[in-house]
């Protein structure tokens, strides 16, 4: 086989090449420009030279003339590969200097080897004799080969730089879509990075109406937008024109849930400007700001539900009660005055055994819509419960007027009696009022006293009563209770009881929750609902909880040392636990010990959020540690999407007003089902609280939940009573009943 010499200034060009003539049997020299290509080849003497065209310090043309020209290289067949040699005058100069064959860079690896055996296969070309003709052609060649050259480099730089301005665009509006949790806001700057970002003269987004046309929601740049967006249609296929002028548009479709919501407009100042690689980068753009505005759109379905009542349409609970404390806020401020009127539907409960549950829904809705109509604007209705309703009066200068005033507006508001299935029925109210500040300063307070006199107010059959303090004397109550509880704390008489969680395809117990009790010497067994927000108000909560997570580490430990399977065990933390900076140390040190990687801790939604950030700073820690995190009652809460991606969560506890509320078609299955994809889709496991009937865990493992816990599965019990159903020889009637459902 021969040798031959490679000369060319790219190295990846250089080992290709050397690597294919290798395999195919040759011996291969190798020169990084002309001067060490000459050098090479009167050092060895190689049948062929194949040699690059532009090259640094002598180029290819230069280099075949030096060869020819000595005795002892002119016999060497010189042989050209490059990109740059389309011209008459470049093959002309080429034949005259005695090049035997020219090969345009890229080719196939068959051709080349093709070439390099015909070249050596017959005689060397001997050069022209006309020298100084040779060296004026060579010397224009050259010149027009790096203009060539030089403009190739330019363009391919410019749209280097383009593809780099349009990446850059994409990577920002990824990165806005990261941290966007309002649509206008996104769509707003979606479009002025595409016009400071990507260089477009002008961007814009129109979505599409139910008219079919598009609306312009946002807008960026120079020119007006209008004209192009009404020529336009909601579609799925992009469109790339040029205007009348020197430059195009592209029209990129938005897709939500398979269809077109909308379209993004863009506008270069050169024709033609769109090409497959631009477009490429483009309809990403568009596909990423389509799955923002589904996503967007999902939490807005989310947080609305979470924050209103599915049968009303009111605010519930929740957004009345972050409504109240705006309304004081600005009463304050302003020196103002503001009020809570808490209203009961009088034999409500009659309406529904008479008439059945559908008639009661639609008068629940006339009511909702009736008290809205007589409160002002700036008021807010709410629905509080199955047949209690609230208002939120936004501050106001002459409490007794208004408050009169209003009273007599709902009056008139049901002086017509509302038609049920073809009859007339007659809606009484009972109303408490509270007004602020002399009723009470907090939300908490104005509220609970609203509803004292609205409990007074029914038991003295009267149609409204306004808050008077002797109405309560549970404030006494409350003192010698907190006092109580201190002691018991001291004494050590709070009690752990547990609550099993079952799995709901097996009916195994899947895990515990700790639930804190208290029997007083006196009051008896006392109900949570009553001491454990005095725990939160006092401060008592930090020792009471830090008794409970050493309580079920020592629970654990116990059992283990009886040989029994412990399952995960749930201890509740409240907001002032997670506030404090010892947390994360006094968790480890009080579940010290094996038992850390069979705790969990329950959290709920609106405590993880407050602050996102040192929430998630401490949870991680403790997550590393073994300690899991379950978010508890989720949905009552305002925990948006973006949140609950970031927290370190593992699983979700549907919130036991979903559960009970779950039979009724409508909002509350359909929060559920969301609720269980949403975890699912995270890889948390699902939990539902209150579970008290066999047809709930039926629908519940029709829509995918994993957990069941409540009264069906049993009452929260002390720790030696709970060892029987932890044993394996334990009954295995509510786990075959679980798991036939």
């Amino acid at each position: 086989m021969a040798k031959i010499l490679i000369a060319d200034d790219h190295r990846a060009n250089r080992e290709a090449l050397s690597a294919l003539l290798e395999a195919a049997g040759h011996y291969v020299l190798s020169a990084a420009d002309g001067e060490q290509a000459l050098r090479l080849a009167r050092e060895h003497a190689p049948e062929l030279v194949i040699s690059d065209v532009l090259m640094p310090h002598m180029d290819g043309y230069e280099l075949t003339r030096r060869l020819k020209l000595e005795p002892a290289t002119a016999g060497i067949s010189v042989m050209f590969y490059t990109a740059y040699f389309g011209s008459q005058d470049a093959k002309q100069l080429a034949q005259a200097l005695g090049v035997a064959r020219v090969l345009v860079k890229p080719s196939e690896n068959d051709v080349i080897l093709g070439a390099v055996g015909e070249v050596l296969g017959r005689r060397p070309s001997a050069p022209a004799d006309a020298v100084g003709d040779l060296d004026r052609d060579h010397l224009r060649l050259m010149v027009d080969q790096l203009l060539e050259k030089t403009g190739a480099l330019e363009a391919q730089q410019k749209r280097v730089e383009r593809l780099n301005r349009t990446l850059a665009m994409l990577s920002s509006i990824n990165a806005l879509i990261v941290r966007a949790d309002d649509r206008q806001a996104l769509l707003d700057e979606a479009c002025r990075i595409a016009v400071e970002k990507g260089g477009f003269r002008l961007a814009a987004i129109g979505i599409a109406e139910r008219s079919r046309r598009l609306a312009l929601a946002a807008r960026a740049g120079e020119g007006s937008p209008e004209r192009e967006l009404e020529r336009l249609r909601p579609g799925t296929q992009a469109m790339i024109w040029n205007d009348a002028t020197a430059g195009s548009f592209v029209a990129l479709p938005l897709i939500v849930s398979d269809e077109p919501a909308g379209v993004l407009l863009l506008y270069a100042l050169v024709r033609d400007f769109f090409d497959e690689e631009e477009m490429r980068l483009l309809h990403e753009l568009a596909g990423d700001i389509s799955f923002a505005l589904h996503h967007l759109a999902q939490k807005a379905t989310m947080d609305y539900l979470a924050y209103h009542d599915s049968l009303t349409d009111l605010p519930n609970r929740s957004l009345f009660t972050d409504r109240m404390t705006q309304a004081l806020n600005a009463a304050r401020r302003e020196k103002r005055f503001a009020a809570a009127i808490f209203l009961d539907v009088e034999r409500f409960r009659m309406v529904n055994e008479t008439f059945g549950r559908k008639a009661g829904d639609d008068m629940l809705r006339t009511i909702g819509a009736r008290l809205r109509t007589a409160a002002r604007e700036q008021d807010t209705v709410a629905r509080m419960g199955a047949d209690h309703f609230a208002v939120a009066i936004a501050p106001f200068d002459r409490p007794g007027d208004t408050t009169h005033w209003l009273i007599d507006r709902l009056e008139q508001a049901f002086a017509e009696p509302i038609q049920i299935d073809g009859v007339e029925l007659r809606v009484n109210l009972k109303s408490g009022i509270a007004v602020f500040p002399a009723d009470g300063e907090s939300t908490e307070s104005l509220c609970a006293n609203a509803e004292t006199a609205l409990s007074k107010a029914k038991e003295a059959n009267q149609r409204y009563l306004f808050y008077a303090p002797e109405m309560n004397a549970r404030v006494a109550e409350s003192l010698a209770m907190e006092n109580r509880l201190r002691r018991a704390l001291e004494e050590g008489r709070l009690a752990l009881h547990y609550q099993p969680k079952i799995d709901v395809k097996t009916g195994a117990i899947a895990g515990l929750e700790a639930l804190i009790r208290w029997n007083d010497p006196e009051l008896g067994v006392v109900p949570p609902a009553r001491f454990v927000s005095l725990l939160e108000e006092t401060g008592m909560i930090l020792a009471a909880g830090r008794w409970a997570l050493r309580q079920a580490a020592n629970d654990i430990r116990h059992w283990q040392s009886l040989g029994i399977a412990v399952p995960r065990v749930a201890v509740n933390v409240s907001a002032i636990q997670l506030r404090q900076k010892d947390f994360v140390d006094s968790v480890l040190e009080a579940v010290s010990g094996s038992a850390e990687q069979l705790i969990d801790l329950e959290i709920t939604e609106s405590v993880l959020v407050d602050d996102i950030e040192e929430s998630t700073r401490k949870l991680q820690t403790l997550r590393r540690a073994g300690i899991e995190v379950s978010v508890d009652d989720f949905g009552t809460g305002y925990c948006s999407l973006s949140y609950l991606a970031r927290l370190p969560v593992d699983t979700l506890k549907i919130d036991r007003s979903f559960v009970v509320r779950m039979g009724e078609a409508g909002y509350p299955r359909n929060i559920v089902a969301m609720i269980v994809s949403l975890a699912h889709t995270l890889g948390l496991k699902v939990v539902a609280e209150g579970v008290e009937e066999d047809a709930q865990v039926k629908l519940l493992k029709e829509l995918g939940c994993d957990q069941i816990q409540g009264f069906l599965v049993s009452l929260p019990l002390p720790a030696p009573q709970l060892e029987a159903l932890l044993r394996p020889d334990a009954d295995s009637t509510l786990r075959l009943r679980i798991a036939a459902a």
